[in-house]
C-alpha cells in the first residue's frame, strides 16, 4: 500500500546542557508560546529524526525497554522510538521561560531532537477518567475562559427528559484549571455565583469604580 507523503516542520528543538532540559523555539514560531507560563504542563510531540529511517520505520514489534526477556509486542503498545512514524509524546512541566527558551523537565531525547508541536496539557482530555458528563454533551462552542479558568457549559438539549433531576444531581458546567478538571452541578453552580457576588460586593469602592469605568458599565 502507497501513502501519500505529508510535511511536518518542527517548530524548535530540545537543548540540553549539563542537568538543564529546555526547548528552543525558533523566532519565526515565538508568537505561539504567548500564552504559556511558568509553572503550566504541556504536551511536547517531537520527532526522534534518528529512527527516521526505512529499516527502522519498518519495524512493526519491540521487544519493551529494549530488553530481549520481554515478549515482542506491537510497537503502538509501547513507547519506543522505533515506529511507522517516529513520534514522541511527552508530558512536561514548563518551570521557566526565558525569551525563546521553555525550560522544563528532564526527557530522554536527545540534544537536537525536533520539537514537532507543543499543546497545553487538559486533563479532561490527556488523562482520561469517568467523568459524569460525556464529551459529546459539552457546549463547546460557549466556553469562557477567565485569567486561567476555562468554563464549558452542558449543552441545553433534551431538558424536558430532566424533570425528575434534581438540581444537586445535575452536572451542569465542566471547570478547568490549568491542567486539573472538575464538574459542578447546577446547585454548585449557584453557590458559586453567590459566593463570587459576595466576593465582589467586597471589593473596595475605588476598585469597583474603575471597573465601572473600564467595562462601561454598571457593575
Amino acid at each position: 500500500m502507497e501513502f501519500e507523503p505529508f510535511k511536518i516542520i518542527p517548530v524548535g528543538r530540545v537543548r540540553k546542557e549539563n542537568e538543564k532540559t529546555w526547548l528552543e523555539i525558533y523566532p519565526e514560531f515565538s508568537e505561539a508560546v504567548e500564552g504559556l507560563g511558568e509553572g503550566d504542563w504541556i504536551k511536547l510531540i517531537l520527532w526522534f529524526h534518528e529512527s527516521d529511517t526505512p529499516e527502522r520505520r519498518n519495524v512493526l514489534k519491540v521487544h519493551p525497554y529494549n530488553n530481549p526477556k520481554n515478549p515482542l509486542t506491537g510497537v503502538f503498545a509501547t513507547r519506543s522510538p522505533v515506529r511507522p512514524n517516529p513520534l514522541a509524546i511527552y508530558a512536561v512541566k514548563i518551570h521557566r521561560i526565558k525569551g525563546n527558551r521553555l525550560y522544563i523537565d528532564w526527557i530522554d531525547a536527545h540534544d537536537g531532537t525536533p520539537v514537532a508541536d507543543i499543546k497545553i496539557l487538559v486533563e479532561r482530555l490527556d488523562c482520561p477518567k469517568e467523568t459524569p458528563i460525556e464529551e459529546w454533551e459539552l457546549d463547546i462552542g460557549k466556553s469562557r475562559q477567565v485569567g486561567e479558568i476555562n468554563l464549558i457549559p452542558r449543552k441545553d438539549e433534551h431538558l424536558d427528559e430532566l424533570e425528575e433531576v434534581s438540581p444537586d444531581e445535575y452536572n451542569a458546567v465542566v471547570v478547568e484549571i490549568g491542567p486539573k478538571t472538575t464538574v459542578l452541578t447546577a446547585k454548585e453552580l449557584v453557590e458559586l455565583i453567590e459566593v463570587l457576588e459576595e466576593f465582589y460586593d467586597k471589593l473596595p469602592v475605588e476598585i469597583k469604580d474603575k471597573l465601572r469605568r473600564r467595562e462601561g458599565r454598571s457593575l
